[in-house]
């Protein structure tokens, strides 16, 4: 239990470094395009903890296929405070989950096995109190961030298909239109709470293709 505590932490750290805007770079900066792997929310909790998804098990044998294919790999994070107003005890409609340094904050043991440090970034969400965030990416601005540059592919899939991987994929698409990168949806990576319906309207509307 210590050890994922300690994991816990650490990936906090790395994710405040990471999510960290550095408004002197442009998107044009540091490296070419390349694939970009946006694995959202694949966390304890929504596998086998208090907000399991129906298959969320089932797609990490899916993501762990993928990752290594890919130059940078990003994973998305529930990181909330214990009173988040997304609880049922504060006013929300959701069981308490991905609570800031527990085990079911933390991503399913083996996830980062096989990765080089240098492509994995965290970007975590949800840790204002008083804010539901369902989707990364809201307040990224195209001229303001380094995590996409011009003719990346970039590919996301994750946790939960009607929820946060709805969300995300929406600012995505903004993202798309305005860096000029390609997306595609990983659908064997996506695992859903009720079903998959909302997603599949969304990708279907806005020609969202499907990587394979």
């Amino acid at each position: 239990m210590k050890k994922n505590v300690l994991f816990a932490a650490v990936m906090t750290v790395l994710a405040a470094v990471s999510c960290t805007e550095n408004k002197n770079q442009s998107v044009m900066d540091n490296r070419e395009p390349g694939k970009v792997l946006v694995v959202i929310d694949l966390q304890k909790d929504f596998i086998n903890g208090t907000l399991p998804a129906q298959n969320g098990a089932d797609i990490i044998p899916y993501i762990d296929a993928i990752k290594c294919r890919f130059d940078k790999v990003y994973f998305t994070l529930d990181w909330h405070p214990y009173n988040h107003c997304s609880f049922k005890e504060y006013g929300g409609i959701w069981p308490e989950h991905c609570v800031q340094f527990t085990e079911g904050a933390s991503l399913p043991n083996g996830t980062l096995e096989g990765l080089d440090n240098s492509k994995v970034r965290f970007l975590p969400k949800g840790n204002d109190p008083a804010q539901e965030e369902y989707g990364q990416f809201a307040n990224t601005k195209a001229d303001e961030q380094d995590l996409f540059v011009k003719g990346d592919t970039v590919v996301a899939c994750g946790i939960a298909a009607e929820y946060c991987v709805l969300e995300t994929l929406k600012n995505l698409e903004r993202l798309a239109q305005e860096v000029g990168f390609e997306l595609y949806l990983y659908l064997e990576g996506v695992a859903c709470i009720e079903n998959n319906d909302p997603l599949l309207e969304y990708i279907r509307e806005n020609n969202i293709k499907l990587y394979k």
